[in-house]
């Protein structure tokens, strides 16, 4: 009689393999790991038995149990926000060409990271990036002091020995005001979006930073989300002003706001450049279009993401996960961050672009 496969009557182990091979489980392990001394021949009667009876290591429990799992723990929350789904497709990209394995950890708002936090000490993975939301000290420590390494991308970690890098927010701010008073544009309006945001936050600073200067007091417009629709209420309470008050110039904090802003604009009887210069930020794929043309900001995202990868290597080499130092064209902030300048991209929102 034939007897069924044994992989068909309960799961194969390596113990299994050990025993059909008649050796033991560690030259098994040896075998597939290649960490160890063992016989060519004995590696390739292992791997010949194993393959016979349909048994395959579990790279995941194996790196758990070891710790030399590729695993890394990313940070993320509402992917519906296009530019947070921008950073985790540069950051998978990323993965697969330094060969290793992302564990992501979602959540819907930015108050649910420190959450997250906690969750993923109970992982063995090789470290965290965290993409969203306020980094709590306390949690950086816990997970810097377990030997992992901890990143922030775009915000701060919070923590002299974790590595972040993020846009130059303020210097893009800065960058706008300057080119919308350079338009010779009176009246100014920026749409700020959440008050707790830490970019937007940032971004409104060095936009209201700089007008202030030249003598301009700007609007400020916060909301309770960054999106198309909060854009299209901004532009219906513009249009409630007596057209000789309203802004001529008007930078949002990203592209998102700024398309929703146009839209509710158009057949309202505004020209835009004409009767209004309008700025976003991020560079959204959406702002290229030709309904909307929009003049932005592009984040240097490339950038951002290799100098995380080139700090996760610096730490798997065990030479202390050392900051890496701030490239030509960027600045090391006094809360340790690493500030990369956003890129103008010029297009029709504005006068004399094209």
């Amino acid at each position: 009689m034939n007897r069924a496969p044994l992989s068909k009557i309960r799961a194969v182990t390596s113990r299994d393999v050990a025993r059909a091979a008649n050796v033991s489980q560690a030259l098994v392990s040896r075998a597939f790991t290649g960490n160890g001394r063992i016989a060519a021949e004995t590696r390739e009667r292992i791997l010949k038995v194993a393959a016979e009876i349909g048994w395959q290591p579990n790279a995941l429990a194996a790196g758990m149990v070891t710790g030399d799992a590729p695993l890394v723990a990313v940070i993320t929350t509402r992917l519906s926000f296009d530019w947070r789904a921008q950073v985790l497709s540069h950051l998978l990209s990323a993965f697969q060409e330094w060969h290793m394995k992302p564990l992501l950890f979602y959540a819907e708002s930015d108050d649910e990271v420190d959450r997250l936090l906690v969750e993923t000490i109970a992982w063995r993975t090789r470290g965290v990036i965290v993409t969203a939301g306020n980094i709590a000290h306390e949690r950086a420590e816990a997970i810097l002091e377990r030997g992992q390494f901890f990143a922030a991308l775009n915000r701060p970690a919070n923590h002299q020995s974790a590595f972040a890098i993020a846009t130059d927010n303020p210097l893009g701010g800065a960058m706008a005001a300057n080119l919308l008073m350079a338009e010779g544009r009176r009246r100014y309006l920026v749409l700020a979006g959440l008050r707790d945001g830490w970019a937007a936050a940032e971004r409104t600073r060095g936009y209201v930073d700089a007008l202030r200067a030249a003598g301009h007091e700007p609007l400020v417009w916060h909301s309770q989300s960054m999106t198309i629709e909060v854009g299209k209420e901004c532009a219906t309470t513009f249009l409630e002003f007596p057209v000789d008050q309203r802004p001529e110039a008007v930078f949002s904090t990203n592209d998102a706001m700024a398309l929703g802003f146009y839209d509710g604009l158009r057949g309202r009887g505004v020209s835009i450049p004409d009767d209004l210069s309008l700025i976003g930020f991020d560079n959204l794929s959406a702002s290229s279009w030709t309904p909307y043309q929009l003049t932005t900001f592009e984040q240097p995202l490339d950038t951002m993401v290799s100098q995380v990868l080139h700090y996760i290597d610096s730490h798997r080499r065990e030479d202390g996960g050392a900051a890496v130092p701030a490239p030509m064209g960027q600045r090391l902030g006094d809360d340790s961050v690493t500030y990369c300048a956003p890129t103008l991209i010029r297009r029709l929102t504005c006068k004399g672009q094209a």
